[in-house]
């Protein structure tokens, strides 16, 4: 797969069928530093408030960093994946599909070839309230998700997580992050195997947006 641009995905295309990529990750293909450098250096186009540029990445691929991140994310998800794994065994098809999945990460996440971790640097006004995480955390989500389109365009497939963040001291102290950047974020990254993508099932958007008003059942705007 080449390592330039994949120019010919369409922006639609690229809009509607980016997708949290686990199972078809190649967990024994390394990713080169100068693809998620290029793939960040898209990210940081991404709009941000005041244009302060609060934001910091770790890229992670070393080996023993990523299986101490590993084992914390593995834990941090132990007794969610228990109850999953039981309801699989059961024979509920959601929990099979979900274990399917996600269970790449609880088990194998120290083989994924590349880590990245968003981050951002708080402003001196940040006090913790929903005003504060919202401006902040929305001055780095649109560039988690120019970072997750361009890796795409660059044959990368990625998946977003934030289970770790219940230990965030905990990886904190892994990262040797000071005490003035908060985590956002935990970006897996690996070549596809295979390069199907496809738009996933979703809900009719009338079940989920209303007009100048929330009310029990759907109005539709003239």
């Amino acid at each position: 797969m080449s390592d330039r641009l994949n120019s010919s995905i369409s922006p639609l295309e690229l809009l509607t069928t980016t997708r949290s990529v686990r199972r078809r990750l190649d967990l024994d293909r390394p990713v080169a530093i100068d693809l998620l450098r290029a793939s960040l250096e898209i990210a940081l186009q991404a709009p941000n408030g005041a244009d302060e540029q609060s934001w910091r990445w770790i890229i992670v691929t070393d080996a023993t960093q990523r299986e101490r991140i590993g084992e914390l994310y593995g834990r941090t998800n132990a007794a969610f994946a228990a109850n999953i794994r039981e309801l699989a065994e059961s024979g509920d098809l959601g929990a099979q599909r979900t274990l399917a999945s996600s269970g790449v990460f609880w088990d194998h996440l120290e083989r994924v070839p590349a880590l990245i971790v968003a981050a951002f640097k708080p402003p001196q006004w940040f006090d913790g309230s929903n005003y504060a995480l919202a401006s902040s955390f929305g001055s780095v989500f649109p560039a988690v998700w120019n970072l997750q389109l361009a890796l795409r365009l660059h044959g990368l497939g990625s998946c977003l997580m934030t289970a770790q963040l219940r230990e965030e001291r905990e990886m904190a102290a892994i990262l040797e992050l000071p005490d003035d950047l908060r985590q956002v974020a935990l970006i897996a990254v690996g070549h596809l195997l295979g390069d199907r993508f496809q738009r996933a099932p979703r809900r009719p958007l009338d079940e989920v947006m209303r007009f100048d008003r929330w009310s029990e059942e759907p109005t539709h705007g003239g």
